[in-house]
């Protein structure tokens, strides 16, 4: 089952920054031995238009119960799914029934991909028992024959109806890998212990329950509206304590899994790819020792790792501190709103793991205990709502007895698996409780809702999605609540917990001389460097957004010819935007790549560009090397040719009689072209090409 096509993404500038580290604690803590609650939350603020691309394989129940309206609901919601597919995300379908059949192996989602798995998925059909392992297995081995795999998210999507009925391999024992399974139980019958059990065993999975009667585009829309926007990859927190200060008793970071060293006294959490605004959190336990002075103690250090697009990145180190001081309150101080809140989620989500496994009387009673639990939390906090419309309509399934078993269970195992993974999962009615969803998937909700009305309306493409998306929102300032602080490097440096003479007492309310002369020796430095960042600031913004500069206006792939060569031809227009100068520009040499190998050289003598007009380069022809040919009918067979160009170039204007400007500007950027085909550009990476400033 090897699957073997390339694919192109939009190259990535900075992955700095795309991840948020927040602290919340108390403010103070008494100098006796305590115990301190701090909550460490992380934010994705990635764009979408850096994603990676996607292999998904689709593993569809098509036994004799998913007979009529179910089928044909199975239908549309692939059809959905084909359609919001990018020429960069692959799809393969696996159908399977007594046994399992791979419908088609991973094709890109060309519009030509597209309309032939439109008509494979039309002519599904239904037929006999339900072997869930065998879909499993299937699924899993086209993600194990990929022979491109690099820096892909590779997903599976499960969906069945009904029980597993035949076969010697229990699904919940099937090994899938570093792989994430969203597995969907749809309608009455199905087995929610076993489809949940093979979402936990994966790596970041949830299971969706679907109700009867509800369309299934809604729940696989939302698992596609986070998977289309995964940028943070491998990501992992660690939390390291801090000798003599506080010691780590435990950390809770719901389902993911985690490591301990004990020598460097730290706690790693690994929660794998993060969509695009979802927000994990994570509660950790410290002892406080007893001490005899008063000072700001850094309790703990936390700081992420992860990769984008293949690249490693660290956040800057987290200094969590809380002042140890006479007057502050004991162990029964008020904890801050945001911590008593999550503390209020997870006892919530255990509630209904517990309810799950019980009678119908016992769940009610133990719901309707932690749904007044509920009303001493602040309403202002939207989860707060969240969790007692889940608590409410929960409760309401336990009666009779019959329905808490064919819909009450489950919607707490999907609850509690959505809690544990923070993370989207459908319960019953994906529109009723959405903990956990975002931007994209609220998105994605509303077109699902609308092509289930209307299948042959269409879809905005994921570009679409991706240029009318908000930036992320901005940090939340700092908190005037006395009993909690919170720090981020993201934005700016941390709080010091000790002055820069020495920890803070007291005794330190006297001023010395030598202070007096650092500070204002400090303070001149400081308005020397502001003055020159400015000046500098000043410079760059005047002449910034009129610097000349080189942008792809066009590009053709011509027709590949005996495996020898293959023809592209490509206009560069230089522009320069200046009402009163000329611009000079360098020779130059760009750099065109294939597959990490050089293919070509645009070359060009130096020219000039009249003010305010651009000048057309034209270049033809790109030969390439054996070892690139491979590739390249890898690529053909795909119907998708990625090429790379890079390179810079120096310009030059007059400013006045006697100054002159000069600066590089770089250009770096990948151009997919439709082939076999029309051989067109992608239009959103010929917008995109352009140089930029160094």
């Amino acid at each position: 089952m090897n699957d073997d096509e390339a694919a192109g993404r939009k190259p990535l500038g900075n992955g700095e920054k795309l991840v948020r580290l927040v602290a919340y604690s108390n403010k103070k803590a008494p100098l006796e031995v305590n115990m301190q609650q701090v909550m460490l939350e992380l934010t994705d603020a990635s764009s979408t238009g850096y994603r990676s691309g996607l292999d998904l394989v689709a593993v569809l129940d098509v036994s004799g119960s998913m007979a009529g309206k179910k089928l044909q609901d199975t239908k549309i919601a692939m059809q959905f799914i084909i359609k919001k597919l990018s020429p960069i995300d692959r799809l393969s379908i696996v159908s399977f029934s007594t046994t399992a059949k791979r419908v088609c192996r991973l094709h890109f989602m060309t519009e030509d991909r597209q309309v032939e798995l439109e008509r494979l998925v039309n002519e599904l059909e239904d037929d006999s028992l339900t072997n869930i392992s065998d879909g499993l297995l299937t699924g899993r081995q086209v993600l194990d024959g990929r022979r491109l795999s690099g820096g892909r998210v590779a997903s599976i999507i499960l969906m069945s109806d009904g029980e597993h009925n035949i076969g010697s391999v229990l699904p919940e024992t099937v090994d899938v890998g570093n792989v994430a399974v969203y597995t969907f139980g749809f309608g009455d019958d199905h087995n929610p212990r076993v489809l949940d059990m093979v979402a936990k065993n994966s790596q970041g999975g949830t299971f969706n329950y679907v109700k009867d009667g509800v369309a299934l585009s809604g729940p696989f829309s939302q698992i596609l509206g986070g998977l289309l926007s995964v940028v943070v990859r491998d990501l992992k927190l660690t939390v390291r304590q801090q000798p003599g200060d506080s010691k780590i008793e435990k950390v809770d970071p719901g389902s993911y899994p985690q490591t301990q060293d004990a020598a460097a006294g730290s706690v790693t959490v690994s929660f794998g790819d993060l969509y695009s605004r979802e927000v994990r959190k994570v509660m950790v336990d410290l002892l406080l020792p007893a001490v005899d002075r008063e000072y700001d103690a850094t309790v703990v250090i936390a700081q992420c790792s992860y990769s984008v697009q293949g690249k490693p990145f660290l956040t800057p180190p987290l200094r969590c501190s809380i002042s140890r001081t006479r007057t502050a309150a004991g162990p029964d101080a008020i904890k801050p709103t945001e911590v008593k809140t999550e503390l209020a989620r997870r006892d919530h989500a255990d509630l209904i793991g517990e309810a799950s496994t019980m009678d119908p009387v016992g769940a009610r009673d133990k719901l309707e205990g932690g749904r007044k639990a509920l009303d001493n939390l602040e309403e202002s906090n939207p989860m707060v709502g969240i969790l007692k419309t889940e608590a409410d309509q929960l409760r309401k399934l336990t009666e009779p007895p019959n329905l808490y078993d064919t819909q009450g269970r489950p919607y707490a195992r999907s609850s509690k698996t959505s809690h544990d993974r923070q993370r989207m999962a459908s319960r019953g009615d994906v529109q009723d409780v959405r903990p956990f969803a975002t931007p994209l998937m609220d998105k994605y909700l509303e077109q699902a809702k609308k092509f289930q009305e209307d299948p042959t309306m269409p879809l905005p493409s994921l570009d679409d999605d991706v240029r009318d998306e908000e930036e992320p929102p901005p940090m939340p300032p700092p908190p005037e609540d006395k009993e909690r602080v919170t720090e981020t490097l993201v934005a700016g440096q941390p709080r010091v917990p000790r002055t820069w003479w020495g920890e803070y007492s007291p005794q330190h309310r006297a001023t010395s001389r030598r202070a007096w002369v650092m500070v204002i020796l400090c303070t001149v430095l400081a308005i020397i460097v502001v003055v020159t960042i400015a000046a500098v600031l000043s410079v760059y913004l005047i002449y910034k957004p009129n610097t000349p500069y080189l942008a792809v206006s066009d590009a053709q792939l011509g027709q590949f010819q005996g495996g020898q060569y293959l023809q592209v031809s490509i206009t560069i227009l230089a522009n320069n935007l200046k009402s009163k100068a000329d611009a000079t520009f360098s020779s130059f040499e760009l750099a065109m790549g294939f597959h990490g190998d050089e293919v070509a050289l645009l070359r060009s003598e130096p020219f000039v560009v009249p003010r305010q007009s651009s000048l057309p380069l034209h270049f033809n022809v790109v030969a390439l090397e054996p070892a690139g040919m491979r590739n390249m009918d890898e690529s053909l067979d795909a119907g998708l040719v990625p090429l790379d160009l890079s390179g810079k170039t120096r310009t030059r204007w007059r400013v006045g009689i006697f100054q002159k400007r000069q600066f590089w500007t770089r250009i770096s950027c990948r151009l997919r072209f439709f082939f076999p085909g029309n051989g067109t550009v992608m239009p959103t990476d010929r917008d995109r090409c352009r140089s930029r400033l160094t």
